[in-house]
């Protein structure tokens, strides 16, 4: 039986999916930043020499928002031939975190069409650490299955490696007084039985005493601890599937005049969705 790494990574990760956007130059202020707009950041970003090191990863790419008394001129602007100007020529910045030398490093990058330029670049100094990359998270759960001492506590529990999925929620507690580990960019990570057959609820399945620490930019298992064996909970009358919980759960049939679920769920494919907005019956900017 495989690692059910891919699927419990559409559990976990909480997968950064872009919407499809036009390559063409965005005419509000506050539109999102188009496919082309990102490639150009990401161009300029990894030519920029104020960060020689590598590998350089992008946590966070995102517009960078114009003042707000900038926006309402744009919107509202003024008669005169000078603030109808002004608007035109607002400027369109991005905002990028990235991750190399073991450093965060913040960028702003002006975007002039479909070209990109490095305005400014400070390290962060403080604390806290980007969001997770994907690779990040697909990485750290690949580790477990060739680490001995989890293979063992999974063995302990009479159960096979390949039933057993972990996955990195969230960075962990480690107490306030010292840094963790240094300072180090890590996380605790936590495992799951998996077995979509018998339940999706794959959570109410936790491998329980179980804890890693895994270093991220090392992409290492640095803590371990298995402090005790408790029974993995049954899979029955966990599932919260429709198909699976049957009455009363599912509820009674709708009465006369009443649009059926079924129904609504139909009629929601009419929905059109683009980067800048959702129409429905109605409309909907995302800014």
């Amino acid at each position: 039986m495989g690692h059910p790494v891919v699927a419990v990574a559409i559990v976990f990760v909480s997968a950064a999916i872009a919407m499809a956007a036009s390559s063409q130059y965005s005419h509000h202020p506050l539109d999102p930043l188009t496919a082309t707009e990102i490639t150009a950041i990401r161009a300029a970003v990894l030519a920029s020499p104020l960060v020689p090191a590598r590998p350089l990863f992008f946590h966070y790419v995102g517009l960078d928002e114009p003042d707000k008394p900038d926006v309402l001129s744009y919107a509202y602007g003024a008669a005169d031939a000078a603030a109808t100007s002004s608007q035109m020529t607002l400027p369109r910045r991005a905002f990028v975190i990235a991750r190399a030398g073991g450093q965060s490093h913040e960028f702003t990058v002006d975007i002039a069409a479909d070209n990109a330029s490095v305005l400014s670049h400070a390290v962060h100094r403080g604390p806290g650490f980007p969001m997770f990359t994907d690779e990040d998270q697909i990485a750290a759960m690949a580790l477990p299955y060739t680490y001995p001492p989890f293979v063992e506590s999974v063995r302990r529990r009479g159960l096979d490696v390949g039933e057993v999925g972990c996955g990195v929620l969230s960075r962990g507690w480690f107490g306030a007084e010292q840094p963790a580990y240094g300072g180090a960019r890590v996380v605790k990570m936590k495992c799951v039985v998996v077995d979509y057959n018998a339940t999706a609820n794959i959570y109410a399945r936790p491998v329980e005493g179980v804890v890693m620490v895994v270093d991220l930019d090392r992409m290492a298992i640095i803590g371990y601890r298995d402090r005790a064996v408790f029974t993995v909970p049954k899979a029955e009358g966990t599932d919260y599937r429709a198909d699976k919980v049957g009455p009363p759960f599912t509820g009674p049939a709708a009465p006369p005049g009443v649009v059926a679920a079924a129904v609504m769920v139909e009629e929601a494919r009419e929905v059109e969705a683009s980067a800048r907005a959702a129409r429905w019956r109605w409309r909907r900017c995302w800014w």
